[in-house]
């Protein structure tokens, strides 16, 4: 009977499934259809194994190699399909009709759904039918409505009970400012079993203490969190690795007093305050990381007029300044905005000058390549990989080089090269930076006596810049250990046509002939 009900499901999820619901199907469970392949046969009026259908050859059983492999391989080969895809291959034959039942793996998408009641339904019978005894991961997307909160408490208690590995909820707000997302049910915060937690616009608020024993990765997206909450989260996760906090706020200090967390992203910072109050907020505003054991740090998405300090990590290895702040240069006078970017960008290249990998985003790289025409240094680095995100336009040119001139022990230098940039200041504008880079080589191309590999990411129309063809010269003609020097083009554009390879072979042809002082540098081209 069990067997029949599965069977007959797989039609009424076939049509819960379908990008618009059918509404008016049967649900009926007496109605349901029963897959049989006797029943087939006898429709057909043939027998399968010495006749071919009309529109395709029909294998003899001992052929289906794939229905013949273990549930294991099945089932994992099914976990790699939507979950709609999945339940509809149970009308493939008797072996498959309950073999989605006992999928180790679940992730529903209501964006597949017309309206939200049909996605609740299909979730809800998908459920009801499956059997598995654990679940290595489970996955709710789906705009956030207040309607949902006691269906999310079943799914949440659902996937808790079967003891699941990796929980996510991404649940995305109906309105960008709104601050009431998903309330967690208290029984969450006393797991033993979950490595990895994904929150998206749900409310952190945990009554007592917080057992996490098991969790090695968490990430939360658009929440509000408050610092009392941030430390419970920390002392009850002795375990945790990799924190990830994207669009969120509530909080103005990060004091990791983790043992175990290596890796701390912090992807955009919403500044309420100033959102909030009509005078715009506190000039003052600041997001303090304090965080002596990790090792990884990654500071980027926008942080509107949020400033950023960071204290005592001693034991960082690697770092990405992507950051980049949307409201300074909008609302504030140009020159005051401009002053204290500056600032910041300063201060946070002085906390990390020991890091041995460094990325510096475009917007940092506006900050430098000022200062640089100001000619205020930028702050000395122990870098050993350097990593430049750039859209290689000539106002960046004056940050290019304070990089170079402040990093002497870099080894390997990364070129990222976007096709987008920023709105420079007059400043920077209207100065001759070609001149002013060219004035400044003598200053810097002593301290490239240790590069060794240059690695530069670029479109084909790039290739053409004379800002390009500037640096790439200057690196060939001051790195005296140089071993080489690889030009690559993003994975999107690497079907090239004939224009643009007839193109390439030009600038390639215009750099080999560049004068390089290292006798083993080799230079590689797309293509």
């Amino acid at each position: 009977m069990e067997e029949e009900q599965i069977s007959g499901s797989i039609n009424s999820f076939s049509d819960q499934y379908s990008p618009i619901y059918n509404s008016s199907h049967d649900t009926n469970p007496n109605n349901y259809y029963y897959y049989d392949d006797d029943d087939e046969e006898e429709e057909s009026g043939y027998d399968h194994r010495t006749k071919r259908s009309k529109h395709a050859p029909i294998l003899e059983e001992e052929e289906d190699r794939i229905s013949a492999l273990p549930d294991s391989i099945l089932l994992s080969i099914l976990c790699f399909l939507p979950i709609n895809n999945a339940i509809k291959t149970g009308v493939l034959s008797k072996r498959w009709v309950s073999l989605w039942t006992s999928l180790p793996s679940l992730s529903f998408d209501s964006n597949s759904f017309k309206y939200l009641e049909d996605f609740t339904r299909a979730v809800n019978d998908t459920l009801l039918l499956h059997r598995a005894p654990k679940l290595t991961k489970f996955d709710i997307r789906s705009e956030y409505d207040t309607d949902l909160d006691p269906r999310l408490d079943i799914w949440v208690r659902f996937a808790t009970n079967a003891k699941v590995d990796q929980l996510r909820l991404y649940l995305s707000p109906p309105d960008p400012l709104d601050p009431n997302g998903y309330q967690l049910p208290q029984h969450l915060y006393a797991n033993e079993f979950v490595s990895e937690f994904n929150f998206s616009f749900c409310n952190i608020k945990p009554i007592g203490l917080l057992n996490w024993v098991s969790l090695k990765h968490l990430c939360i997206q658009k929440s509000a969190l408050r610092e009392d909450v941030i430390r419970k989260v920390l002392v009850g996760s002795p375990r945790l690795e990799s924190l990830e906090l994207h669009d969120c706020y509530g909080f103005h200090r990060l004091d990791i007093v983790s043992e175990s967390l290596r890796k701390l992203v912090i992807d955009g910072y919403l500044d309420r305050d100033y959102i909030d109050n009509s005078d715009g907020g506190s000039d003052e505003a600041e997001l303090e990381i304090v965080a002596p054991k990790i090792h990884s740090l990654e500071i980027v998405g926008d942080f509107s007029r949020k400033k950023c300090r960071i204290k005592n990590v001693s034991a960082l290895v690697e770092v990405k300044l992507g950051f980049y702040l949307t409201s300074d240069f909008e609302y504030r006078e140009e020159e005051d905005a401009v002053e204290r970017h500056e600032d910041n960008v300063k201060k946070l290249l002085e906390s990390l000058h020991h890091v041995k990998n460094l990325t510096v985003g475009i917007w940092c790289l506006t900050a430098l390549s000022i200062m640089s025409v100001k000619h205020l240094p930028s702050p000395l680095s122990k870098c050993k990989c350097l990593t430049i995100q750039t859209s290689m336009g000539k106002c960046d040119l004056p940050g290019i080089g304070s990089l170079l001139q402040s990093s002497p022990y870099v080894e390997t230098l990364v070129i990222d090269i976007t096709s987008w940039g920023y709105v420079w200041p007059a400043l920077v504008r209207d100065y001759d930076v070609v001149n002013h880079w060219k004035s400044k080589e003598i200053y810097f191309k002593l301290l490239l006596l240790r590069l060794k590999s240059v690695k530069i990411l670029c479109f084909a129309e790039t290739l053409h810049q004379k800002e390009f063809i500037l640096v790439v010269k200057f690196l060939l003609k001051n790195a005296k250990v140089l071993e080489k020097m690889v030009i690559i083009e993003p994975q999107s554009r690497q079907n090239p046509t004939r224009n643009m390879l007839r193109k390439s072979l030009q600038v390639a042809q215009k750099l080999l002939s560049f004068p390089r002082s290292s006798p083993n540098a080799v230079v590689m081209f797309p293509y």
